[in-house]
């Protein structure tokens, strides 16, 4: 039987950030990336939700793109379908209640804290649920993308260190918090 490789849970977020991505610069041609998480401001609570969906560019686009079927389909591998969706979100919204809480002034779009909390979970449950194969999921989720922790400390323009922070810290709560109810 054919297996599915990329998590349905994945690929249906994956569509619809493309959808609304392409709606907003093609077809509607408004700006809905004000829509954002605005730190600090009670007009942008909204954003912690919707930011996820909403990106500066193409690139910005692909570059979420890429890590989120990667990453999502090694944390399938590691937790299964039942627990993906549920990391996705929490660590998503843990992102953006951390980039409201302490990001810059700016309006915060894209889904690179999802990308980072899922990171954080799978270097995490290495090391908190440690067994062969999370270690092995591990290792292939830092060859891939380990090069992107270094964006944690170097502050590059136009890039929300906080997102990325805030969704690895989220990972690594999520993967403590799964620990032990795993244990228990």
């Amino acid at each position: 039987m054919f297996k599915r490789i990329i998590p349905v849970e994945i690929t249906y977020f994956v569509i619809a950030i493309w959808v609304v991505f392409f709606a907003n610069t093609v077809l509607i041609g408004l700006n809905l990336n004000q829509f954002g998480i605005r730190p600090r401001e009670l007009s942008g609570l909204y954003g912690i939700v919707l930011s996820p969906f909403l990106h500066a560019g193409l690139y910005h686009l692909i570059s979420n793109t890429l890590p989120l079927l990667v990453l999502g389909s090694l944390l399938k591998a590691s937790v299964g379908s039942n627990k993906l969706l549920y990391i996705m979100i929490l660590g998503a919204i843990g992102s953006g209640i951390g980039v409201w809480c302490f990001g810059s002034g700016s309006v915060v779009v894209g889904a690179s804290g999802m990308v980072f909390a899922l990171l954080g979970f799978l270097f995490s449950d290495a090391i908190f649920n440690p067994s062969l194969r999370n270690w092995l999921i591990a290792i292939v989720a830092f060859l891939s993308y380990g090069g992107a922790l270094f964006s944690l400390i170097n502050f590059l323009p136009y890039v929300s260190w906080a997102a990325h922070f805030w969704g690895f810290v989220s990972g690594i709560a999520l993967s403590i918090m799964l620990r032990r109810k795993r244990a228990d």
